[in-house]
């Protein structure tokens, strides 16, 4: 019986091994237990040997911003030991600032998971824990941790749940403790749901909120297509927690996941999360949000409050570590400027404001999560500079600033090297940043042994006038590989207010200012105290009578004319030459204390106030000319060329708009097209993009490669009834690109799909045909544009990349549009290793049978990995008779032929030569024909055996060749005869209880198959008897059978073969 199982076992491995697996394309964000629990079976994981030391410092570092003195404390290890430390949160008592609570997630002895507990009860100073949760059962604990402290200085610690330590998911569960992290209660299990991925929780610490001491957790469910989330919530201290209930519907193609909860002044409970695409690297696409004004009874839920694009990677920055772009949030509460203020955190990449490697990103709200801003880019080194920063969280401390902490490698070479901890700082709200290195330490981000992230996230709060963070490094000096935990400190220095003068304008001044004005104006004063805020006021005659309140949060306001002219404006001044125009008054600046510091709240300059006359000028409209373009200019328009056009001409008087135009052949009547220029007209120039002017002049009528001849001029204007035209009139042509032939769409955010492109748009040129290129983008990509009008398309996928939805439905628009003879037909051709993958795939988020079966004609059968040197050996069928090519994978897919008719195959796999085992496959209907390839461009490569020519340019010949009906089917490809003897794994595998095996004879030979199950015992014999030269398949029906592995083997004259299938039921 031993034997039996070790054998069945054995048999399972082999299955999984050797049946070929694509890597693990799961969006889920928990440790994976086969990373770490399938060693303990055997080796187990490397173990740190010694605790290891580095002389900690001693000195405090002392910073002055701006606006406030910072003084950075030596870093703290708060727990040091043998156990791997890692994915840090951090939270305090919200009665006792003294009190600071880190909880990790931890491997125990290298091969358990549990839960760190480390405590200070002095505001940092010292610290005592332990590695495990000390709760009667060990067994539970799965990881992600999610920790709190309600009003009662209650511990509550949220995390997945496990049957057996760190085995297969159970659930979200929680613990709490009475006695500060001693010990803990049993775990609470919240839901059973072993699709539960990625908690965290928080607590209602609102002395005024009808919910105060409420606990919240939120988290992602992937039980469901989408993924949503789901939300619970304690009122007794976590001896019970709610039924979850559903948070969102995420949109089609994506998964809600990483999630976190912060409450608001008033009670109100806010719920983040990103939505990923639900495809492999699963980039965080927007940030989706969540609002509860009844203590978390119900929420409405905004599922795109802003967009994103997360720096999500398997294999970060040469590290080879995981990362994510989830969300941090938190709130403002402290009742000052910004109560209530809501800002969001994520780590961003290829999206403005961020740049071509990680920054991070932050979001506000000032209206409880109704509209949000757009995003600030937080950390403040050089744009683009090939630095990265990631896992951020944010807190706003009790005075109000806006703390940011993430790790940072700005200091180091970009890739591969060393980071550390930075803070970055706001006294603003967000607008504007200071940032300080808060860990007196590098490290050098690595693998935690036997899993693929060094740990995740970081964790930070705030209390006695101090800003803590919380990382995880392994500079311990431990000899091994040994993470632990960190907590750094910077103490905020906040001074009273002394003093000060006002300094410009002098006493007397007369500002005269004009709509859209750019010219600088400036007001100062002295400098009261760093952490002091300002207030600007005006008042006519004299100040009581205000009429003018500007805030500042520096010693100076610097403004331009123009914008000073709106503030006027909507202060009841006019600019009709009118007594209205202007004011003689006074102005004066007044001084606040930051919150907390000490002395008194507001004091005025000691120096005011000072006269000032404040008049809106009336505009002036003076003679201008045209610059650019030059009199007698043709422009060339492409729907592909997103370049700028820029049209510029001298000014007119200050406050003056403009528009530009154009007409054909000569101004009469109105214009083709009529331009505020940018800046809502105050600018001398316009910029149209390329590509828009293109499309405005299809809008038109002008057909591609057609031009207008016309003349261009520009009016200025100081109200809408009087204006003055330019000097000149300058003669204009805008011609539209002709099209090319053929229309390349690929992937630019793919390498080899780029090189795809280079090499079938050179292959193209060589043939002497012209073309158009067009970045489709991504499969989630929304980049489209009209195929109509090209006579042929080719599509190139990369990887995983291949067409999106409404790609799709353009694509299948377009080979409807085609006519009915070979010159009027639309013919497309895609050449992609996952198009079967993606299209006709069974779970594909991106399925679409009808493009795949009806359209390109072919079933999905699998992907075939690469093999012994990493490449795939084809031959040609139809086309290419003969010829033997290959490719480098990694996962070409292999193809049949749909049930639809006038469909053949093109080329195949040698080693799989069947009617079930094609590569690419040709389609000619009515209206359209067709060509699908199923490997990458770049993957392609001589066969030691086949032509030394270019595959690619011979695969492309032979697929242009087919759309243009220059290659018919030879009528029956199952008369061809095989190279060899082979048999096919079964399709489909694992199945239920029909599956079909194909086989080759090359020669007329006696042939055997014959089914065994686990024990070697024959249960079925599908062929026996002479069978002719071919390809051949038989049917196996196991209705009678148990589920199970079965294996197949075939004799043939001295061919022999076995295979594995698998049974379900």
């Amino acid at each position: 019986m031993k034997r039996l199982l070790l054998l069945f076992s054995l048999v399972i491995i082999g299955f999984v091994y050797f049946t070929g697996q694509k890597t693990d394309e799961s969006p889920r964000w928990s440790f994976n237990p086969q990373m770490i629990a399938a060693q303990k079976n055997g080796a187990q994981l490397p173990v740190a040997t010694d605790i290891g030391v580095i002389a900690p410092l001693t000195d405090s570092r002392v910073v002055y911003t701006p606006r406030e003195m910072l003084v950075i404390n030596p870093s703290i290890r708060v727990y040091p030991s043998l156990n791997q430390q890692c994915e840090i949160y951090m939270t305090r008592d919200p009665n006792n600032q003294n009190i600071l609570y880190v909880a990790s997630q931890n491997i125990v002895g290298g091969a358990s998971i549990n839960a760190g507990t480390y405590v200070s009860t002095n505001g940092g100073l010292n610290w005592y824990g332990s590695d495990t949760l000390g709760a009667p059962s060990q067994a539970d604990q799965r990881g992600d941790p999610g920790p709190a402290i309600d009003k009662n200085g209650r511990f509550l610690f949220t995390h997945l749940t496990s049957t057996t330590n760190f085995g297969g998911l159970k659930g979200m569960g929680a613990n709490y403790s009475t006695n500060k992290g001693v010990t803990w209660s049993s775990t609470f299990d919240v839901v059973l749901d072993a699709n539960c991925d990625k908690n965290l929780a928080n607590t209602d610490n609102s002395a005024a909120s009808p919910f105060y001491g409420n606990t919240y957790m939120a988290w992602t469910s992937f039980g469901t297509t989408p993924g949503n989330g789901r939300f619970s919530r304690t009122t007794d201290g976590g001896v019970s927690w709610s039924t979850p209930i559903v948070l969102n519907a995420t949109p089609t193609g994506h998964n809600a996941q990483g999630h976190d909860v912060v409450t608001g002044p008033a009670g109100q409970v806010y719920v983040v999360w990103t939505a990923g695409v639900s495809s492999s690297p699963f980039t965080e696409d927007f940030v989706g949000f969540a609002k509860s004004t009844n203590g978390g009874l119900n929420f409405t839920t905004t599922e795109n409050a802003f967009d994103a694009n997360g720096s999500r990677s398997s294999s970060f920055n040469g590290w080879g570590i995981r990362t994510n772009g989830f969300p941090r949030v938190d709130c403002d509460k402290t009742g000052g400027a910004r109560n209530g203020w809501i800002y969001v955190v994520t780590s961003q990449i290829n999206l403005a404001p961020a740049g071509t490697d990680a920054d991070i990103i932050l979001n506000r709200s000032s209206d409880g999560g109704a509209t949000w801003s757009t995003g600030i880019r937080v950390n403040q080194d050089a744009l683009n500079n090939g630095k990265v920063q990631y896992f951020p969280c944010v807190r706003v401390d009790e005075a109000g600033g806006l703390n940011v902490i993430y790790y940072d490698n700005r200091d180091f070479p970009s890739s591969g090297d060393s980071c550390t901890v930075y803070i970055s700082r706001s006294l603003d709200g967000g607008t504007t940043w200071t940032d300080q290195k808060i860990a007196d330490h590098n490290f050098k981000p690595k693998l935690l042994p036997g899993v693929n992230t060094m740990g995740d996230y970081i964790g930070c709060t705030s209390g006695n006038g101090k800003v803590y963070a919380a990382w995880m490094d392994d500079k311990t000096g431990s000899a091994s590989t040994l993470f632990q935990t960190w907590v750094g400190s910077v103490t905020i220095q906040l001074n009273g207010l002394n003093p000060f003068n006002i300094q410009t304008p002098a006493a007397s001044s007369r500002i005269v200012t004009f709509p859209g004005s750019t010219t600088p104006v400036t007001i100062t004063w002295d400098t009261s105290t760093i952490t002091a805020n300002y207030k600007f006021i005006f008042g006519t005659p004299t100040l009581p009578t205000r009429r003018l309140t500007i805030p500042a949060g520096s010693n100076s306001i610097t403004t331009t004319l123009g914008a000073l002219d709106d503030i006027l404006a909507a202060n009841g001044f006019t600019n009709n030459g009118t007594a209205t125009d202007s004011a003689v008054g006074q102005w004066d600046v007044w001084a606040f204390k930051a919150p907390g510091a000490p002395g008194v709240d507001s004091m005025k300059s000691t120096n005011g106030p000072r006269a000032i006359t404040f008049r809106r000028g009336v505009p002036a409209l003076t003679p201008f000319s045209l610059v650019t373009p030059a009199n007698g200019t043709t422009i060339t328009t492409s729907v592909f060329n997103n370049s700028s056009i820029n049209i510029n001409w001298t000014r007119s008087g200050s406050g003056t708009r403009y528009k530009w135009q154009f007409d054909a052949p000569t101004f009469a009547g109105p214009p083709i097209f009529y331009i505020q220029s940018g800046n809502t007209g105050f600018d001398s120039s316009i910029s149209i993009v390329n590509s828009q002017l293109d499309g405005m002049l299809a809008g038109t009528g002008l057909n591609p490669g057609d031009s207008v001849v016309g003349q261009w001029r520009v009016y200025a204007y100081r109200s809408a009834t009087d204006s003055l035209a330019s000097t000149q009139t300058f003669a204009l042509t805008l011609k539209r690109q002709a099209k090319g032939d053929i229309l390349v769409a690929y992937d630019s955010t793919v390498a080899n799909c780029r090189t795809s492109r280079d090499s079938i748009t050179t292959n193209l040129s060589n043939l002497g045909l012209t073309f158009d290129l067009f970045n489709r983008g991504t499969n989630t990509s929304t980049n489209m544009i009209s195929l109509r009008g090209y006579k042929k398309v080719i599509w190139l996928g990369e990887g995983t990349s291949c067409i999106s939805p409404v790609q799709r439905d353009s694509v299948k628009a377009y080979l409807n549009a085609g006519g009915a003879t070979v010159p009027t037909k639309s013919k497309f051709i895609i050449w992609s290793e996952d198009v079967g993958y993606n299209l006709d795939r069974t779970g594909s988020t991106n399925l679409d049978t009808t493009l795949a079966r009806q359209y390109l004609g072919f079933v999905f059968i699998a992907d075939r990995p690469a093999t012994g040197a990493g490449l795939v050996g084809l031959k040609g069928i139809n086309a290419l008779v003969g010829q033997r090519d290959s490719c480098a994978g990694p996962w070409p897919d292999v193809l049949r032929r749909s049930s639809t008719n006038s469909n053949i195959f093109l080329t195949g796999f040698r080693l799989q030569s069947n009617l079930d085992s094609v590569n690419s496959i040709g389609r000619q209907a009515t209206n359209y024909n067709t060509v699908t390839i199923g490997l990458d461009v770049e993957s392609m490569r001589n066969a030691v055996d086949g032509p030394t020519s270019s595959p690619v340019a011979r695969y492309l010949k032979m697929a242009l060749d087919y759309v243009d009906q220059l290659i018919v089917s030879t009528g029956n490809e199952a008369s061809m005869i095989p190279d060899q003897f082979s048999l096919s794994q079964n399709y489909p595998n694992p199945f239920n209880p029909t599956t079909k095996i194909n086989f080759a004879v090359p020669k007329q030979s006696f042939v055997s198959i014959k089914v065994f199950d686990v024990t070697g015992r024959e249960v079925a014999n599908l062929v026996n008897e002479m069978t002719t030269a071919g390809y051949h398949s038989v049917n196996f029906n196991a209705s009678s059978f148990a589920s199970g592995v079965y294996f197949y083997r075939i004799e043939a004259a001295d061919f022999r073969d076995t295979k594995r299938m698998m049974l379900i039921k």
